[in-house]
């Protein structure tokens, strides 16, 4: 049993950052925290995070996985042993203030840079290519699921692999007839898609696929639309004002009796409340990110701990710290720190085969006995597919009357990846 509070790993970041996306606001580029600059002959980590604006609390969170990479490293030998640096930048979430931001970054010339987030991601992601940067993604969106960037790589897991645990879920409850109801928004039809695809591909049958408008005063036309087709379950996917209207309806028309699978705003209990404890202790669902486990992930806590006095990291920092880490590491095997050279390390250090390690220290060791090494992070596997994209399980979950969330069905990255 997982408890529902604020920063839980039990909850996506993925609803929450949809949901502030239209919030953010420009808040000016400008260098950020002197004591992160790089002194001289070491090497420099840039990062292009929102540290100010309503969504500073993802930068505060990157930020946190970065230093703390960064403790891991430079406690650790260095790259080499040279002492790693880092230089911030404030993107303030906002895409015209991430430009200049970046060009300030790369005046210093760093061997890589964390972020920047899916909120200014479109804006930058064209530079680091031509400029031989290498670069580490947050991002869900699925636009990224296919990327064609040499230089950059993700290490959050799309939206879409979310999308394929729900549709896994279905075919293990047997539920072959389903209808979607999702808002007609960008970010609930990106998950549609691939979510269409995964179901019926595995023997799943799309009865009815209802966009609705969000926040409207009722949707009994649309409900009446797909109950008409008899479905096993729903789909679903909305805002909270939107999933009160909607629930009250159904039941209102007798209709909420069959499973509703929610994406991760079926794991907030704002979702819950809206349609009624009773019925969603009974017919909701939600998707949240497999809790985190295993020597990596205590190692990262012990080194968080350590940074920041408290052994309740952040949600992205694990993330983040990976990121440093596999950076890191692609230096040390490829002898150098020359973004052209080591950037075909990544793969190498970070995907099996090979030894498995899970610390910076123990697979340097490994690099310099001549091991080929499989560095597992604390956040999961960080496998790079050819798209530069990393997969992660995910969890099936509901609350119970305390609005405890528990776990229905466990996915592992290994089934989402396959599916």
């Amino acid at each position: 049993m997982r408890a529902q509070v604020m920063g839980s790993r039990g909850i996506r970041w993925g609803a929450a950052l949809g949901l502030v996306a239209a919030l953010a606001v420009s808040g000016g580029a400008r260098a950020v925290s002197p004591a992160h600059q790089a002194a001289q002959g070491s090497v420099l980590m840039a990062e292009l995070f929102p540290m100010t604006g309503q969504i500073s609390f993802v930068g505060s969170a990157l930020l946190h996985g970065a230093t703390v990479g960064q403790y891991e490293v430079n406690h650790n030998g260095g790259i080499m042993g040279m002492k790693l640096g880092a230089e911030l930048q404030d993107d303030a979430g906002d895409t015209v203030d991430a430009v200049p931001a970046w060009h300030a970054l790369e005046l210093h010339s760093p061997a890589f840079e964390v972020g920047p987030t899916v909120f200014t991601a479109a804006s930058v992601i064209r530079l680091y290519d031509p400029t031989h940067l290498v670069d580490f993604l947050v991002a869900g969106a699925t636009a990224y699921d296919h990327m064609q960037y040499p230089y950059v790589f993700r290490v959050t897991v799309s939206d879409s692999t979310m999308a394929k645990g729900m549709a896994a879920y279905a075919m293990h409850k047997h539920l072959n007839r389903a209808a979607l109801i999702f808002t007609n928004g960008a970010n609930s039809q990106t998950i549609a898609t691939p979510l269409i695809k995964a179901y019926e591909a595995h023997g799943g049958h799309v009865v009815a696929n209802v966009s609705i408008v969000p926040q409207q005063s009722s949707y009994r036309t649309e409900i009446e639309q797909v109950f008409a087709q008899h479905p096993d379950a729903i789909f679903w996917q909305s805002d909270p004002q939107t999933a009160g209207t909607l629930f009250h309806d159904m039941e209102q028309l007798g209709m909420l009796n069959v499973p509703i699978i929610g994406t991760d705003n079926g794991a907030s209990s704002t979702i819950a409340q809206a349609m009624g404890m009773s019925y969603a202790t009974k017919y909701l669902t939600g998707m949240a990110g497999a809790a985190p486990n295993g020597p990596a992930w205590s190692h990262f806590v012990q080194d968080y701990t350590s940074v920041y006095k408290t052994k309740q990291p952040l949600d992205l920092s694990d993330n983040m710290y990976d990121a440093v880490i596999i950076s890191a590491l692609a230096m040390t095997a490829a002898h150098s720190t020359n973004p052209t050279v080591w950037v075909h390390k990544i793969i190498t250090v970070s995907n099996p085969p090979g030894t498995a390690c899970y610390t910076y220290a123990s697979c340097v060791a490994l690099l310099k006995a001549g091991k080929k090494i499989n560095f597992e992070g604390s956040s999961g596997p960080e496998d790079f597919d050819q798209y530069h994209n990393v997969y992660g399980g995910w969890e099936v979950v509901q609350f119970d009357q305390a609005q405890n969330l528990h776990t229905l069905y466990s996915e592992s990255a290994s089934m989402i990846g396959s599916y």
